[in-house]
């Protein structure tokens, strides 16, 4: 049985589910045992008992608990680690790696990773005899100020960097990010995103009325691509073509999003009739877009190099719950390059396109049933969870044959 242990949690979010967690079971019919390591074991020695763990830890006062990383054979780094220390006020910038400045900082600071980049370079220059795989589902190099983690992310480049550049192989979601990550590493391989079709189930029936549902989910800060954002002087809407969209056959549609931050109802309540609040959990919240019973699910993006490096997860999720589909469509490569446009699912870019492919959907449940069902049914025989777990067991198989082969070590 070849051992995987991801540096982190197997199960918390979306991230660590669709790229991991879901698999978990699978992979043990594959030989393959995978689970996470959510922290790491100190022991303070005597002496260092009143001392901040950073300072026990500079005079050799800490004992590390190593057991879980001498089981593994295959150690799985992901995304970026919290590594830095910030302002516990989110308008104030302040970050740094010193305790000594946060201690002195006015506002107070945030408690973070004190472990993950302690311990890298034992990972990066040791020869410890396991196998680095570095996995990613986002291009944080062109994380935008928008996004609500920017702060925490952009301090992480070069420790980022160092993983992507050490791991015996680097996995993506995406061939935009694979693209993008090949100038660190030679070894990189794209595993799409899969869908456990069980987990999209209706509990409830559908709420009356006779006009289509459209549907749209994230976050509220997701609501930049589908209203559009101030620009310019005089403020006026950049993109926000797919509400414009809907706003002009909002007589004909029943309008629904979920995902409403706390505090924020009142804001997404300007452009949806119905509103859910964020859920936490992966099966609840599957079940919470399946019983929104959706005609029509839509996937607007900004466009920018961040979004172009996005998964199809809004596709096939949509593909589960029934609903036909509509995506922003970029030039060139982008998250829905791969679906078939007025096949299963419609592609669109700028207010026109949107438009037009927003009234065709709303006016043929015909064209809706068309395009859903060829869409669930693709995303059934190419997109399904078990035979995805294939692609990752031969993944960190080879990482494993293959360790410290290709690997650039600084």
């Amino acid at each position: 049985m070849l051992k995987v242990l991801v540096w982190g949690h197997v199960e918390d979010g979306p991230c660590a589910y669709f790229r991991g967690h879901q698999f978990v079971e699978e992979l043990k019919n594959l030989g393959v045992e995978y689970r996470g390591l959510n922290k790491v074991g100190v022991k303070v020695k005597e002496g260092g008992e009143n001392l901040l763990l950073p300072e026990a830890m500079a005079k050799g006062l800490v004992d590390f608990d190593t057991s879980d990383v001498d089981w593994a054979d295959v150690v799985v780094f992901r995304r970026y680690y919290n590594t830095t220390i910030c302002c516990k006020t989110e308008e104030c910038q302040f970050v740094t790696f010193s305790y000594a400045e946060a201690i002195k900082h006015e506002h107070g600071w945030k408690e973070r990773d004190l472990i993950t980049r302690l311990l890298w370079p034992t990972f990066q220059y040791a020869n410890h005899g396991k196998a680095i795989v570095y996995e990613t589902d986002d291009d944080h190099f062109n994380i935008r100020p928008w996004n609500g983690y920017i702060k925490d992310v952009r301090p992480e480049y070069q420790l980022i960097e160092e993983m992507a550049k050490r791991a015996d192989l680097v996995t993506t979601s995406t061939s935009t990010i694979a693209k993008r990550y090949s100038r660190f590493n030679d070894n990189v391989r794209v595993i799409r995103n899969a869908i456990d079709p069980e987990l999209y189930k209706t509990t409830i029936e559908r709420p009356a009325g006779d006009k289509p549902r459209v549907v749209y989910y994230g976050s509220t800060a997701r609501l930049r691509d589908y209203a559009g954002y101030p620009e310019g002087p005089r403020n006026k809407i950049a993109g926000g073509y797919a509400g414009k969209a809907v706003t002009d056959l909002s007589k004909e549609l029943q309008t629904v999003f979920v995902g409403t931050n706390p505090g924020t109802e009142s804001v997404v309540a300007q452009f949806f009739q119905e509103q859910y609040g964020y859920v936490e959990g992966i099966q609840k919240f599957c079940e919470t877009l399946a019983n929104t019973h959706p005609d029509i699910g839509i996937a607007p993006l900004m466009g920018d190099d961040f979004d172009q490096a996005k998964s199809e997860l809004h596709w096939l999720e949509y593909a589960m719950t029934g609903a036909a589909f509509i995506g922003e469509r970029f030039r060139g490569d982008g998250p829905y390059q791969m679906v078939r446009d007025g096949v299963d699912g419609m592609l669109a870019r700028g207010r026109g396109e949107w438009y037009d492919a927003m009234k065709k959907l709303t006016r043929s449940k015909d064209l809706r049933e068309q395009l859903a069902g060829a869409a669930r049914e693709r995303v059934l025989k190419e997109y399904h969870y078990k035979d995805r777990a294939k692609e990752w067991a031969d993944a960190f198989k080879w990482a494993a044959e293959n360790k410290g082969k290709g690997a650039k070590i600084a």
